[in-house]
């Protein structure tokens, strides 16, 4: 057998082996974290050679889907409840949830020539104010208590209902609201196109993110990496260049 055969069968067999060792896993992750969760994967698959599949939506929606018995093995939520519902109620491997990320408000608008501070602008009545529905939407949550510290208990003049943090900022950006109070990482995602004042973190509660192992018939040996690896910093690097603040 010569040189080059044998080159070629142990490059072969290398090719197997890896394959062999290379597992999918399916990621559920809240909308706000999505781009987020793009670039962390790819840094994943890069490192490990395993797939990742990322399925993504409102965290209640998730949350309602996992519930169901939709096949999620690991789940980004934007909030730490929803995790926790799924532990008391059995869903997760033991040791799950944990704190990934945390979560910051943006003030966002199409209109360059805006001024004033946050205060200053949430208080115009006349603009259309855009945030994510706050019944299922941990950002919503965020946004409504700082508009109800501007405004009052009469939060809900002017508001424009997005289903999603990502559609709340697509309000605005498509000009069907004038400002919005949406995460971050989209703020600063789409910073070449939209202007945004960074919220300060003291005028809402703390938006803590947790990240849920699900119970599985087979736990893949993918997801348990990939859970891990948010700890990691490359993914920790990743998080707060996107504008989010790491848990302590």
């Amino acid at each position: 057998m010569t040189f080059r055969i044998l080159l070629l069968l142990s490059g072969l067999v290398a090719t197997l082996s890896t394959a062999a060792q290379s597992e999918e896993a399916t990621v559920a992750v809240a909308t706000n974290f999505l781009s987020t969760a793009r670039d962390i994967s790819a840094a994943f698959m890069n490192e490990t050679g395993h797939e990742v599949i990322l399925v993504h939506g409102s965290t209640g929606k998730l949350y309602a889907q996992i519930v169901a018995g939709a096949p999620y093995d690991v789940f980004l939520s934007a909030d730490a409840d929803r995790p926790a519902r799924l532990a008391s109620g059995g869903f997760l491997v033991e040791g799950s949830p944990k704190p990934y990320a945390v979560g910051r408000l943006a003030l966002v608008y199409n209109d360059a020539s805006m001024t004033g501070s946050i205060q200053d602008i949430l208080s115009r009545q006349d603009l259309r104010v855009a945030v994510a529905d706050p019944a299922v939407a941990p950002y919503g949550r965020a946004a409504r208590s700082v508009i109800e510290t501007v405004r009052g208990s009469d939060w809900r003049n002017g508001i424009v209902l997005g289903e999603s943090v990502a559609q709340a900022f697509a309000f605005v950006a498509t000009g069907n609201a004038d400002i919005g109070l949406v995460a971050l990482s989209l703020a600063i995602e789409h910073a070449d196109r939209i202007a945004f004042h960074e919220v300060p973190a003291t005028f809402h509660e703390t938006i803590r993110q947790d990240a849920a192992l699900m119970i599985r018939r087979e736990v893949s040996g993918a997801a348990h990496a990939f859970y891990e690896f948010l700890d990691l910093p490359t993914a920790v690097e990743i998080m707060t260049e996107a504008g989010y603040g790491v848990p302590p």
